[in-house]
């Protein structure tokens, strides 16, 4: 407990610190705007490249581990987005970053120290499947659903969607690192030292934008949404990760290493990635609502995270 709570803590002093900052009248709310602008295309592409190829890519595709983690994170933003249109009566853009926070997990700043703190070394591989695939798939799903509903024809849709990806510094970078590592290329030095001087700079100014973002969030307003948003991101999220893994497993499915399986878990059920409204603040839309999110399913998470560590070793073992 001691060592996830020292883990835990410094993420939400940094996200204090801002809305103190803010509470003191040194920073403004357009002033968190711009550092998250700065954090999403100028911090942010560094830190996922620096995180990818950071890790082996040899042995990483496991199709069987990959499609079922997958459909479930698919399975989740599309039962946000529907619950966002028909019962939270959101605009078509909004249940799209609400989608987003539903499936998006803090692997970043909190799942890989976590991962590798639980399990060791040895998680490098899944952790790199899942950042990959995972980042690709919400920020195009993200992008679909952000369309505003324009009436479109298919090839018109997808050609604006390949525009607006393009033009995505989070998935470029991804897209980059994964041809890098495949490469079996280095770095020089330099330029390796100055990518991760820069990726320093994404996690604590994410978090100190978002502090600042929080100030003046309405959470009484927001009841509905955020209750909804952490049932299915602490709760529903994970534990349908548990019951597609566990039935893969109770069926003898050889294919699927335990470690692999405790690492999903995990992954699913951290809080909402801070890049979650780094995204919202991009399309120009939720990004209040993301903000107050994150915050609730990060406190509530020093709850239910390691209930989560203690019911998987329980089932799956030590």
């Amino acid at each position: 407990m001691y060592d996830i709570l020292s883990l835990t803590i410094p993420f939400f002093a940094a996200i204090l610190l801002g809305s103190l900052a803010s509470l003191k009248g040194w920073f403004s709310w357009s002033d968190g705007r711009t550092l998250s602008r700065y954090v999403f295309f100028v911090v942010l592409p560094p830190f996922m490249f620096v995180a990818i190829t950071s890790r082996p890519m040899t042995n990483i595709l496991n199709l069987e581990f990959l499609l079922r983690y997958e459909a479930v994170t698919i399975f989740v933003f599309l039962i946000a987005v529907f619950l966002g249109r028909v019962f939270l009566k959101l605009k078509p853009a909004e249940s799209g970053l609400f989608g987003l926070n539903a499936a998006y997990p803090n692997y970043g700043y909190i799942g890989v120290p976590l991962a590798l703190l639980a399990f060791g070394p040895d998680v490098a591989v899944p952790m790199a499947l899942i950042l990959v695939s995972n980042n690709i798939l919400l920020l195009v799903l993200t992008s679909i659903f952000t369309r505003d509903g324009q009436a479109e024809g298919l090839g018109a849709l997808l050609w604006t969607n390949i525009v607006s990806l393009a033009r995505n510094p989070l998935l470029l970078s991804v897209l980059v690192a994964v041809a890098f590592s495949a490469s079996g290329l280095n770095l020089p030095t330099m330029p390796d030292i100055f990518l991760k001087f820069l990726a320093g700079a994404a996690a604590p100014t994410a978090l100190f934008a978002l502090g600042i973002t929080l100030v003046g969030q309405p959470l009484r307003e927001a009841w509905a949404e955020l209750s909804l948003l952490v049932l299915m991101k602490l709760l529903l999220h994970p534990l349908l990760i548990i019951a597609v893994f566990l039935h893969a497993h109770l069926a003898g499915n050889g294919e699927i290493d335990i470690l692999w399986i405790k690492v999903a878990v995990l992954f699913t059920c951290l809080p909402i990635a801070a890049n979650a409204f780094a995204m919202s603040e991009y399309y120009g839309v939720y990004s209040g609502r993301s903000a107050t999110a994150i915050m609730v399913t990060t406190l509530l998470a020093s709850v239910t995270v390691p209930a989560f560590l203690y019911f998987i070793t329980v089932i799956f073992g030590a």
